[in-house]
């Protein structure tokens, strides 16, 4: 897993945005082709929009088959899309 660097952080302490792993940033430029917000992907494929940004950030390093494939059909791909 790779590792992730110190961010910058708001002024209350929380970091401002954690790196992306490939698929997290395949699954927000489809998202953005779709003219989704990653809170719509989320929520159309069932998980909570917390549970995507894990997905996102590589804190979830092996999703759910199931989640993989409710993000796929949300995002109009097939699910090797969003894993190559």
């Amino acid at each position: 897993m790779a590792s992730v660097e110190k961010q910058a952080r708001h002024p209350g302490g929380r970091p401002r945005r954690l790196p992306r792993t490939p698929v997290g940033e395949r699954i927000e430029l489809l998202a953005h082709r779709r003219g989704l917000h990653i809170d719509e992907v989320a929520r159309a494929a069932g998980i909570e929009p917390p549970t995507l940004n894990r997905i996102l950030t590589g804190r979830i390093a092996s999703p759910k088959t199931s989640t993989m494939l409710a993000l796929a059909d949300v995002l109009g791909v097939r699910i090797d899309r969003l894993l190559k």
